[in-house]
């Protein structure tokens, strides 16, 4: 494993006055380039692990804190326009990430709501990406949602759209490690609300992006545990089989919704690599 270098920085989308916060893992001789999408609520640090073990093997990983995330502007659990995160992926990739490594191509790692993401992402044309890569990819929910939280979304979404609801997630599913939960509960960068148009807007994303799977056109990796209890096992599964592009599908038996802090977490790295390297 080569020499990793992991730094911090600032990023301002001058055109809209928004400014991001991101960190960058770079191996000592790069072969590849990673953009890496949290999930909903989380931030990039939460990764370091992860990503440092992806550069070791020679790729450059990127990864912001979403607008609302982490160490980002914006209000914590707010969507305003659905449409916002992935214009910033977009002018960050192009303006950040890609001038890192001009020759390489381009591969996305969404994770959880950073994988309903990278979908819309990819449905607004056609993008320099050699693959993409869907961990435990949010198309669903896992939990039952309170029908309180639905009827509130739809009346105030209007006239108190930043009312502010619990996400209802239990740290507890994040991974089978109850340390992961631990962390998770007393980390300072996490939020746990969302708010009414916030969760309206989520809840139209997912649904279109279900809808939208044929229209992904470049090789797709998904990855999910079977026993994931945030994410709907059945509509990722769902989603998988109408990929018409070249895919491949593994469930791991019994793993919760980060792989990444599961036991198998050497061979998601291993498996991400693999298909990083066979799109070269």
């Amino acid at each position: 494993m080569g020499a990793v270098q992991a730094r911090e920085g600032s990023w301002c989308d001058d055109a809209r006055g928004r400014e991001l916060f991101y960190r960058l893992w770079e191996p000592a001789q790069p072969r590849g380039l990673v953009v890496l999408v949290h999930g909903f609520g989380e931030h990039g640090g939460r990764y370091d692990a992860f990503a440092r073990q992806l550069a070791a093997q020679g790729l450059t990983v990127a990864c912001p804190d979403l607008w609302g995330h982490g160490r980002s502007d914006g209000r914590r659990g707010d969507v305003v326009r659905f449409a916002d995160y992935v214009e910033d992926l977009d002018a960050f990739t192009q303006q950040v990430a890609a001038p890192l490594n001009p020759a390489a191509r381009l591969a996305v790692f969404g994770h959880s709501f950073g994988g309903l993401l990278m979908v819309h992402w990819a449905m607004q044309g056609p993008h320099p990406w050699s693959c993409s890569i869907l961990q435990s990819p949010l198309f669903g929910v896992g939990f039952p949602v309170p029908k309180w939280k639905a009827r509130l979304s739809r009346t105030l979404g209007d006239v108190w759209p930043t009312l502010s609801m619990p996400t209802g997630l239990d740290p507890a599913w994040l991974s089978r490690d109850p340390e992961v939960a631990r962390r998770y509960r007393n980390d300072p960068l996490v939020h746990h609300r969302i708010t009414a148009r916030g969760y309206a807007a989520l809840q139209a994303a997912m649904q279109q992006a279900g809808e939208s799977a044929a229209r992904l056109t470049m090789p797709t990796l998904v990855l999910y545990g079977t026993a994931d209890r945030v994410i709907s096992v059945a509509a990722c599964e769902a989603f998988a089989a109408r990929l018409t592009c070249e895919k491949r599908i593994i469930g791991f038996p019994e793993c919760s919704h980060e792989l990444h802090h599961e036991p198998v977490a050497s061979d998601v790295v291993g498996r991400v690599v693999e298909w990083i390297r066979a799109h070269e």
